[in-house]
């Protein structure tokens, strides 16, 4: 008799796993031996706290560092069953990631911490994820639901009015952003957005119509940019917010630009069905960015402190950012010990030594590199991105950090610079003539590439003067 219920027992399972098999729309990556199972997990879904479950919700199960199967949920009303031996294992869930936007790991590399990603020029979807550890006794079933967790922002509209209107383009930049997930944490601390804002008809009001997943800033403060191209070059307005930009949250910005005061921005973080809602509210003018409380908006609960805000921003807003020097010196002047090439400076890479009377002009490369492109872009879009993200890999005390040209990427290139990337995938951001192009640095060789790919590095150069004490 317990020969026969055991037999039954383990026939049901079997017929329940290929049954979840052909309607949830796996993805035949489970590998389960019918003779060697003897319990079953069945794995659901639940809105909690974000009010709807974006799907498909591929779910991992792991025992210790082993993933053990892998199977998908379509829909709300579908029930996985998974049949497994006994034991302690780990469910890992990722909603709104679908294998054409993302690269998902497959049974055979994916582990407890592995990384969820974007394929190269995609965007970010509804992203959610959940993780749960169930243990599984011989011939039991355990139900496990999963409560999904919004790890993405959604940025709804941006709205900027009363631009000038010989303006050619404007965006919107937010960095530095996370790029991925590890596990349910976020990974990679360097990714920034840039959304294009439309002309209206008729108008001098400039507006972002769609709306744009995004991961949550991985510094507080964040940096919001608005860049406004002229045909007298890129002028970018610089904020930086320390109210913390969460996963939950609608953005929405905007703001008015005025010949006198530059741009001022409002922003609203909103709810809905997400998270509860915050007001964020900040300006921009010529002499750099304001908190808004600096601008009598006494709602001190939801305002942004902004210490020290237009000692940074002010850099850069105002400044025609198309003017670029390419390699002639900055302007800073130092008395000290002139270094030799292979050297540091300040923790820069000495690149090259050019003696000049009293002293030399020193070349400097940022240690600093980013991930700043989604791939994809125009090289008005690249150079907009890059413009905005050259503050974020500067070197306090060093001014005129920019891009490197050719002839400076190829003595870069066969130099030893540390945490240099060399070979067939790594490139570089590099100009030519005045011209942002991507480039492959080879061993100690610089090819240009036809396309910008988000594997483009910017790692930027500048010029000082040291005179011998």
């Amino acid at each position: 008799m317990r020969t026969f219920f055991y037999s039954l027992l383990m026939a049901t399972i079997v017929i329940l796993g290929f049954a979840a098999c052909s309607k949830a729309d796996l993805s035949e990556e489970t590998v389960i031996n019918p003779e060697e199972a003897n319990s079953l997990l069945q794995v659901r879904t639940r809105a909690g706290a974000t009010g709807e479950v974006s799907y498909p919700v591929n779910v991992y199960v792991f025992s210790g560092e082993k993933c053990v199967a892998v199977q998908t949920i379509a829909s709300e009303d579908e029930t996985l069953n998974i049949p497994l031996q006994e034991g302690s294992y780990s469910v890992y869930a990722i909603g709104g990631a679908s294998s054409e936007n993302y690269i998902l790991p497959t049974q055979e590399n994916a582990t407890p911490s592995m990384t969820i990603t974007l394929q190269a020029g995609k965007s970010h979807g509804d992203l959610m994820a959940a993780k749960s550890n169930v243990v599984l006794v011989d011939g039991g079933t355990n139900v496990l639901t999963l409560s999904m967790e919004r790890k993405v922002m959604l940025l709804q509209s941006v709205v900027v009015n009363n631009i000038p209107s010989e303006a050619t383009a404007v965006s919107v930049s937010i960095s530095p952003l996370y790029q991925g997930l590890a596990g349910t944490s976020y990974v990679g601390e360097s990714g920034m957005v840039t959304v294009s804002l439309t002309k209206q008809a008729e108008s001098q009001t400039w507006q972002f119509t769609g709306s744009q997943y995004l991961l949550p800033p991985s510094t507080s403060p964040a940096t919001i940019m608005v860049n406004i191209v002229k045909p007298s070059g890129t002028t970018i307005y610089t904020y930086n917010t320390s109210n913390q930009l969460e996963a939950g949250y609608k953005i929405n910005i905007q703001g008015t630009y005025t010949e006198a005061m530059g741009v001022t921005l409002t922003g609203t973080i909103t709810g809905a069905i997400w998270k509860g809602e915050q007001t964020i509210s900040f300006e921009f003018n010529e002499k750099g960015s304001q908190a808004a409380e600096d601008n009598n908006n006494n709602d001190d609960s939801n305002n942004d402190n902004n210490d020290n805000t237009g000692d940074n921003s002010g850099d850069n807003s105002g400044d025609e950012s198309g003017d670029n020097n390419n390699g002639d010196n900055n302007g800073d002047v130092v008395t000290g010990t002139i270094p030799e090439v292979g050297d540091t400076y300040e923790g820069c890479y000495v690149v090259s030594v050019e003696e000049v009377d009293g002293g030399a002009d020193v070349l400097l490369l940022s240690p600093i590199q980013r991930t700043v492109l989604a791939g994809g872009e125009t090289k008005e879009e690249a150079k907009i991105k890059v413009e905005a993200a050259l503050p974020n890999c500067a070197v306090d005390g060093i001014n005129g950090w920019r891009v490197m040209t050719l002839e400076e990427a190829t003595i870069i290139c066969k130099s030893s610079a540390p945490d240099l990337k060399k070979g067939s995938e790594n490139r570089y951001l590099i100009e030519e003539d005045g011209v942002l192009k991507p480039a492959t640095f080879g061993i100690g060789t610089v090819t240009k590439a036809q396309s910008f790919a988000a594997t483009n590095l910017l790692r930027p150069v500048a010029t000082i003067r040291i005179q011998s004490e």
